[in-house]
């Protein structure tokens, strides 16, 4: 974070004469203010006074960071749906939302932190970001509550579904319908949801006596459709093949079937797929994905709910505390009894 000693090295002023430029005395001339001004601005610079002023103004905004590394966006089959529910709630108490990303954050709006404070934001709802990085670490210090989406921070109350549920419900439907050789296609183990899911498939699979090859292992990466067609051609290549695939995410779940078409087989005649998260997507193909759906309506709504009263106590509340809803099992038509 840029301090008052980085703006007196950069403009060559002395910390005294950038203090009382800042606080408008006027025993400073108007070009050094104005030189002064220019500097904070560039290095993005945000003066004690305003930053300590966050808690005690109303600007009813709230800031939302959305930074979808696949670069679909605004248009995340999943998280879009958590921010409707979220934006229609906290709307009905008179507040808007202002995105705080990446491509906007140039010198003049400096850090996720920063920004807030100079747009007076009250709170930051977290949806996608790379949530160790610098920006961030300096946001779960900062005096800003904040909510997030599908991880677990001990400054930050997180909200997710109840994955060790969903997961389980996903492998004990495989399993009635007479399955024993499930693969799992998993997100990038980087990532919280993606280490969570895989973590409670094994734990499924153990607690029916059913253990997993390494090879049934194939990694989806980005959550993406992509990732799951190139990790589905992984699986296809084994000798010993799947019956049954569990995958993290209904893009996932969407790519492997794919991949099983292109090579001439079709689900779930050949193979049985299930998904998790419930998007619209999955009722759209042909066949209908059979997957574990998440309650986004309520996410976005306790989300709101919790980030409304923390504004109200004006500070963060519930710390490394984790809100988990239910989630429940979609039959669709890409599982079958073998």
């Amino acid at each position: 974070m840029v301090t008052i000693k980085d703006i007196s090295r950069i403009s060559g002023f002395s910390i005294t004469t950038v203090s009382k430029a800042l606080n408008d005395y006027p025993d400073i001339a108007k070009s050094t203010k104005e030189h002064i001004i220019k500097v904070c601005d560039e290095e993005g610079y945000i003066p004690n006074a305003q930053a300590q002023g966050l808690v005690s103004k109303k600007s009813y905004t709230i800031g939302i960071i959305f930074e979808e590394i696949t670069g679909v966006g605004l248009q995340h089959p999943l998280f879009s749906k958590i921010l409707e529910s979220f934006k229609n709630e906290v709307e009905k108490l008179g507040y808007d939302i202002m995105f705080l990303s990446n491509s906007s954050l140039n010198k003049n709006n400096g850090s996720y932190y920063q920004h807030s404070i100079r747009k007076q934001v009250e709170a930051v709802l977290v949806l996608c970001a790379d949530v160790n990085s610098e920006d961030m670490v300096e946001l779960y210090n900062g005096e800003i509550p904040i909510v997030m989406i599908d991880f677990a921070h001990e400054k930050i109350l997180n909200i997710t579904s109840n994955n060790e549920t969903g997961v389980k419900k996903a492998v004990e439907h495989l399993i009635h319908l007479n399955h024993k050789k499930i693969a799992n296609i998993h997100g990038s183990l980087d990532t919280f949801i993606g280490d969570l899911r895989k973590a409670y498939f094994v734990g499924a699979m153990n607690e029916n006596n059913l253990t997993v090859p390494e090879a049934y292992f194939a990694n989806g990466e980005f959550f993406s459709k992509e990732s799951g067609f190139h990790a589905m051609n992984e699986l296809l290549k084994l000798e010993d093949q799947p019956t049954a695939i569990f995958c993290a995410s209904d893009m996932l779940a969407i790519g492997a079937i794919q991949a099983i078409k292109k090579h001439g087989k079709k689900v779930p005649r050949d193979y049985s797929i299930i998904g998790f998260d419930g998007i619209e997507a999955g009722q759209l193909i042909s066949p209908l994905l059979t997957t574990v759906n998440q309650d986004t309506k309520q996410m976005g709504k306790i989300a709101a709910k919790q980030i409304l009263e923390m504004i109200k106590l004006k500070k963060q509340t519930k710390k490394g505390k984790t809100i988990e809803i239910e989630t429940t099992l979609l039959e669709g038509e890409t599982t079958r009894k073998l």
